[in-house]
């Protein structure tokens, strides 16, 4: 054995560009699978030990006021632990908003960045948030202007702090992204409540610890028409926008991994084959000296283990650095006191994994390659028997074909493993290219679609009061109404209901193409399909603030990606009888408002950009796929390219011989890539478009739907960029014609 030891070192020392491929293959496996895991799996452990160590919540109410007996009657239902009770404002600090919350005893244990921890005997400080004390530059300690119901107060900086129940703050459901210029929250005393701001109303927030199989059954007959908002851990965006961005990650690791494991194979299995080709005659020399078949087979298969034994060390030393690269990513939109990245035992067992396919493959190449008597080595390798394809029974198209595309067609006809090689390498480069480009296009397309097409309003502005602006501004439109609801059937989610007046500001369509009209209930694609809500079902709908149920049939299926529920026409909405008092007015560019009938104002270009900032956050990892997907076609044709000329080597030198000259030589080897390329670009197109709508989904949630975009672009880019790199390889590779030894090459027994 230590012959072939030594032997083992010596190819691949000499015989390093061929093993390259494999290396780099086990390499991004491994790099791709343990530095995504590290990132989700780091994500998911920061967000457990944040969540478990400051006791969040598992539910979420707002109602128009607290009673004791409300308290009492959720105390009493089976599986609740604990109840706090509190009252949320919302106040201006110049031209910017603070949400805040008021605990005697808050449920959840703040974390506290700077400065005191939060005193509920505080008479005259505000806890402010740690990004919207940092958008604004605020310390502990300062003084801090404020504006209440006209009112004007100050309030002093008493800390910073972190609220876990807050990990993912939009400040309002206009925003996909946090904005922390414009929206921050905070913290104050019942007693500075009563003090500072003069506030004398009642409870209207109540946070519960403990788990019911069917608490907002229970929630909307305690509260009835009070109740206005019902959140748990999976439907609070706050909370669960983090927790979804863990099995984002996660899903996209088992999907790129996966095609990454299977191009392993093939690297290793192909660059195994290469080299027993070129080794007939040293596999000739060791059956000669007394190896058997299995010693040699084992020998084989130690290039695979020691290649991709090396590949995954060299992947395992890297993926920490893929991993901070994506965590990194998301520090800007999720508000964690300490972010780590973190592996599993999945690691390890995928690590093994390609070891063992690196092994295998090898076994495999090996075994065909190395049965047979030492003397038929020795006369060389044995010539493929020449055969007719099905292609040539058709003389009238098989003769009008030139020489160098007859050859090159039976060749590839005769050599179908290696063909369908070729074929399977393109076909997946082909679909990462696709989906690579497709995924920032299909959010970007989400984005332009939202606040472009199906919304053109320039602001929205949020009245005091919908009745004194109606009768001082008649002419005012486009009003929004929008409430929380409980629809049946559903999803077992609450979902937003959406009523529109009549303008033209909102202008989505349905999936037939059609507009929101009169008669009926639109849903959401989003929603539709969760709750397997089809046209023309009846719904029911109760919001949240009254106890009434109304029934519609559903009209049509909204092809929205945003505000996932339904849409109704105010027209029918208050004809059967539903309560509408709408706070949202869509105005055009040049529409003339008083400051003072305005509590806010949002533009669409602010809804825009902080739509951009979150599929900028997504970015890195997108550029991430794009590049390994550009790796993986490079390495598996340049693979694929050099098995092709090793095992053609005495095919070449024998047309050298017979009078071919070596540039019609490069075009028998462009005729044969050419078709490779041409079958595997053609699977390649509708792989990369389902492979697309996978990745695409698995950034989807309950409140954002993501649906796969591309267009004739996209399809370019990924063909010009795949037959580039196919061209490019084939080139490369056809200049080593000029280095084939015709005699070494046509030789036969030594």
């Amino acid at each position: 054995m230590k012959l072939l030891n030594r032997k083992l070192f010596r190819d691949i020392r000499h015989n390093w560009t061929q093993f390259m491929s494999v290396f780099l293959m086990a390499a991004f496996s491994i790099i791709v699978f343990v530095g995504l895991q590290g990132a989700w799996h780091g994500l998911q452990e920061s967000l457990n030990d944040y969540l478990t160590e400051k006791h969040l919540p598992n539910y979420w109410i707002q109602e128009s006021y607290v009673t004791k007996e409300d308290k009492n009657r959720l105390a009493a239902i089976s599986g609740i632990k604990k109840i706090r009770s509190g009252t949320r404002l919302q106040v201006k600090q110049n031209k910017h908003h603070l949400i805040i919350d008021s605990f005697q005893k808050p449920l959840i244990n703040l974390h506290r960045v700077k400065g005191n921890n939060y005193n509920s005997q505080s008479s005259n400080g505000i806890w402010i948030s740690k990004e919207y004390a940092q958008a604004h530059f605020l310390k502990v300690g300062d003084d801090l202007p404020l504006t209440y119901v006209n009112k004007k107060l100050h309030l002093k900086v008493r800390g910073i702090i972190q609220s876990p129940s807050r990990i993912y703050f939009t400040g309002t459901q206009e925003f996909i992204a946090p904005n922390y210029t414009n929206y921050g929250y905070a913290y104050v005393s019942p007693k500075t409540l009563r003090k500072a701001f003069n506030y004398k109303g009642p409870q209207n927030i109540i946070e519960i610890d403990g788990k019911h199989k069917n608490l907002r059954k229970e929630i909307e007959k305690i509260f009835g028409a009070r109740l206005l908002t019902y959140y748990n851990r999976q439907t609070l965006p706050d909370v669960s926008t983090a927790t979804e961005r863990v099995g984002e990650i996660k899903n996209l690791s088992y999907l790129f991994s996966f095609i990454f494991l299977l191009l392993a194979i093939l690297a290793m299995y192909t660059t195994i084959r290469r080299l027993i080709t070129s080794q007939i005659d040293e596999i000739a020399t060791l059956k000669a000296l007394g190896f058997s078949n299995l010693k040699i087979q084992i020998h084989y298969a130690s290039f695979g283990l020691l290649v991709g034994g090396l590949g995954t060390i060299a992947g395992a030393l890297a993926a920490p650095l893929i991993s901070w690269y994506v965590l990194s990513s998301q520090k800007s939109m999720f508000s964690l006191p300490n972010w780590q990245i973190s592996y599993n035992y999945s690691a390890g067992i995928v690590m093994m994994m390609v070891i063992l396919i690196c092994i295998l493959s090898a076994c495999l190449a090996a075994k065909s390659g190395s049965k047979g008597l030492p003397a038929i080595y020795l006369r060389g390798k044995e010539e493929t028997a020449a055969r007719k394809i099905w292609l040539e029974h058709w003389q009238n198209f098989w003769q009008h074909l030139p020489y160098a595309g007859r050859w090159a067609i039976r060749d590839a006809f005769i050599n179908r493993t290696r063909t369908l090689m070729g074929i399977i390498g393109v076909a997946g480069g082909m679909m990462l290219t696709i989906a690579g480009i497709g995924m920032p296009q299909s959010m970007t397309h989400l984005v332009d679609k939202a606040y472009n097409t199906d919304f053109s309003y320039h602001k929205r502005l949020y009245v005091n009061n919908y009745e004194s602006y109606q009768k001082a501004h008649p002419q005012a439109k486009q009003w929004v109404q929008i409430s929380q609801a409980h629809f049946s059937p559903d999803d077992g989610y609450n979902r937003l209901l959406i009523v529109v007046d009549h303008g033209n500001y909102v202008n989505m369509k349905t999936t037939k193409g059609g507009a929101i009209q009169n008669g009926g209930l639109y849903v959401t694609h989003g929603f539709a399909k969760r709750a397997d809500i089809k046209e023309r079902d009846r719904l029911k709908v109760r919001t949240f603030g009254s106890n009434k149920h109304y029934s519609f049939k559903v009209k049509g299926i909204i092809a929205s990606e945003t505000n996932q529920g339904a849409y109704i026409t105010a027209h029918t909405w208050q004809k059967a009888k539903g309560f509408y008092q709408p706070t949202t007015l869509l105005v055009g560019k040049n529409y003339k408002y008083h400051k003072q009938d305005i509590n806010s104002t949002i533009s669409i270009n602010e809804q825009k950009k902080n739509a951009y900032n979150f599929v900028n956050s997504l970015m890195s990892i997108f550029a991430l796929i794009i590049v390994f997907g550009a790796l993986l076609i490079i390495i598996v044709l340049y693979n694929l390219g050099s098995l092709s000329f090793v095992e053609r080597t005495r095919d070449y030198a024998t047309l050298r011989v017979l009078g071919i000259h070596k540039k019609e030589l490069r075009i028998l080897t462009l005729i044969e890539n050419l078709i490779t390329t041409f079958v595997g670009w053609l699977i390649g197109i509708p792989a990369g478009i389902w492979f697309l709508g996978q990745y695409v989904n698995t950034f989807s949630t309950i409140n954002l739907e993501y649906t796969r975009y591309y267009n004739w672009e996209t399809i370019l880019i990924a063909t010009l960029f795949v037959w580039a790199c196919s061209l490019s390889t084939t080139l490369f590779i056809s200049r080593r014609i000029k280095s084939i030894n015709m005699v070494q090459a046509l030789k036969g027994v030594e």
